[in-house]
């Protein structure tokens, strides 16, 4: 089992996708259990959760270790997905 480090030097490197899914298996049910705590909807939870992996495997290359811990920085991008989600379907 390799540190949340070494997962994360590997997807931003080469691109490895057992990294990014043992990262993405780390803390998918977490995730997943925030999302639901906001939406109390089991579709609306998964597909947010899908987006938010998403949105942190592409952004991967922003993550400066230095200002956040790993799980900070993966918890904005889930608040921030679910704010988003809320405010288009507030406006839309």
């Amino acid at each position: 089992m390799h540190s949340e480090n070494q997962l994360i030097r590997k997807v931003r490197k080469n691109g490895d996708r057992q990294a990014a899914d043992e990262l993405v298996n780390r803390y998918y049910r977490e995730i997943y259990a925030f999302a639901y705590r906001q939406t109390t909807d089991m579709e609306l939870a998964m597909d947010l959760t899908q987006e938010i992996f998403i949105a942190v495997l592409k952004g991967i290359s922003t993550f400066d270790e230095r200002k956040a811990k790993f799980r900070t920085w993966l918890y904005t991008i889930a608040s921030n997905k679910i704010t988003d989600y809320y405010r288009s379907k507030y406006h839309s």
